[in-house]
């Protein structure tokens, strides 16, 4: 439990991503060729579910910028890229959400990867924790958005593609633990901003969901 409340402190200090846009074209060409993509599809779930499509998954230096999203004519993005493209396009559709991160538990090998490859990339890797690694999500209604996986997930003590949701915390709030771990008081949140560091993506290992994968009721 120590090193969970260890890694939880240390996710805090994560600023949640904000892909910013120079006042040139080099960013406004990529960021009007992504939300067109998106918003082509006829409905809001199954934009938000292409979300992850558009990106090859891979390290990203943040502060990043949209024309730094670009690599040999491809979009690159990490779970930081996929959190804030799905909350621009909620919030272009009027769905009422917040930003949100968790603490997965991976696969064993699946950290000293992602290590290796940032650090050849020079990338932070201050997601990377003790125990767990810090995700961003979303969290819409009363249900649990992954922005990288593209599916709904229950929440504290879920299980996605990702790995086994240890804590959630939607910004602004307090951590929420998953039943097999709350044996201790989770962390405060932080009273004032810390300094941006980078964030980070969990591949998806599932397809996209279909439409009707989608819970009615939520998205328009």
């Amino acid at each position: 439990m120590s090193g969970l409340l260890g890694d939880l402190k240390r996710f805090d200090r994560i600023e949640l991503s904000q892909v910013a846009s120079h006042p040139k074209a080099c960013c406004e060409m990529v960021k009007h060729s992504v939300f067109a993509q998106l918003m082509h599809y006829g409905d809001t779930g199954t934009a938000l579910a292409a979300v992850p499509g558009l990106f090859r998954w891979g390290p990203v230096h943040w502060p990043a910028h949209w024309c730094d999203l670009v690599d040999h004519g491809d979009l690159v993005g990490d779970c930081g890229v996929h959190a804030d493209v799905a909350a621009a396009l909620l919030t272009r559709k009027s769905v009422p959400h917040t930003r949100a991160r968790a603490a997965v538990l991976t696969p064993p090998m699946a950290p000293a990867h992602w290590r290796a490859v940032w650090n050849e990339a020079q990338v932070n890797d201050a997601w990377i924790g003790r125990n767990t690694v810090h995700h961003e999500v979303l969290r819409v209604g009363n249900r649990w958005w992954d922005p990288s996986d593209a599916r709904w997930f229950s929440g504290p003590g879920a299980h996605t593609g990702s790995g086994h949701v240890l804590a959630l915390r939607e910004d602004g709030g307090q951590w929420q633990l998953a039943p097999e771990t709350a044996t201790a008081p989770a962390p405060d949140a932080p009273s004032e901003p810390h300094a941006s560091q980078p964030t980070h993506a969990v591949p998806s290992t599932h397809a996209l969901p279909s439409t009707h994968a989608l819970p009615q009721g939520v998205l328009p």
